[in-house]
């Protein structure tokens, strides 16, 4: 394409239009742009995109209380107190009457099976982790410096209580999962709409 001054297109248009014909249009399509912008916009997506899925499952019957400051739940046990039983990973382990009803803080039919979820999560992530994976990870300590206490990943709680639950029976739960050997309990709520 040739190089003109300011101006000659123009002209060269307006003589064009005036005989009747027409300016030739060529449209250059680059492809180098083409497949940046396609790249952009596929990395954009992938990353936007959550393929986690469904951390928790949420029975129908139970129907989470709303909160309006949330943080992200990551995958661990989940103990479910719905109006009808417990369950630990989908799996009934008492009633609710029986847990209502029950004097003593801890939960026996809970905590066994409790502390047999925990160990085969610990299992899991150890397997996973590996041992020499491990030492290089974690910083050195001096000799004699205590070693910071940090929350293992495998002894991580998820309650699901329904609204309804009465704050005794969570309190009931809640020193069972510690007594088998949790170090945290996050509690699964929905968050607010802003027009609620």
């Amino acid at each position: 394409m040739a190089i003109h001054r300011p101006g000659e297109k123009f002209r060269y248009h307006r003589l064009l239009s005036r005989r009747g014909g027409k300016r030739e249009m060529v449209a250059a399509l680059s492809l180098t742009a083409m497949v940046d912008m396609f790249t952009v916009l596929v990395i954009f997506l992938l990353q936007s995109y959550s393929s986690t899925g469904e951390i928790i499952y949420i029975p129908k019957e139970v129907t989470l209380p709303k909160a309006t400051e949330i943080k992200e739940l990551k995958p661990a046990v989940v103990v479910t107190i719905s109006t009808k039983e417990l369950l630990i990973d989908k799996t009934p382990v008492m009633t609710f009457d029986a847990v209502r009803t029950q004097e003593d803080w801890l939960l026996q039919p809970l905590s066994e099976p409790l502390k047999k979820a925990i160990e085969l999560a610990k299992q899991k992530h150890e397997a996973k982790l590996g041992n020499q994976l491990r030492q290089a990870i974690q910083p050195p300590t001096a000799p004699g410096e205590p070693v910071p206490d940090e929350p293992t990943p495998w002894s991580k709680i998820t309650v699901q209580a329904d609204k309804g639950i009465d704050f005794l029976t969570v309190k009931k739960v809640m020193y069972t999962v510690t007594e088998a050997g949790a170090s945290e309990i996050n509690f699964a709520v929905m968050k607010r709409s802003d027009t609620e």
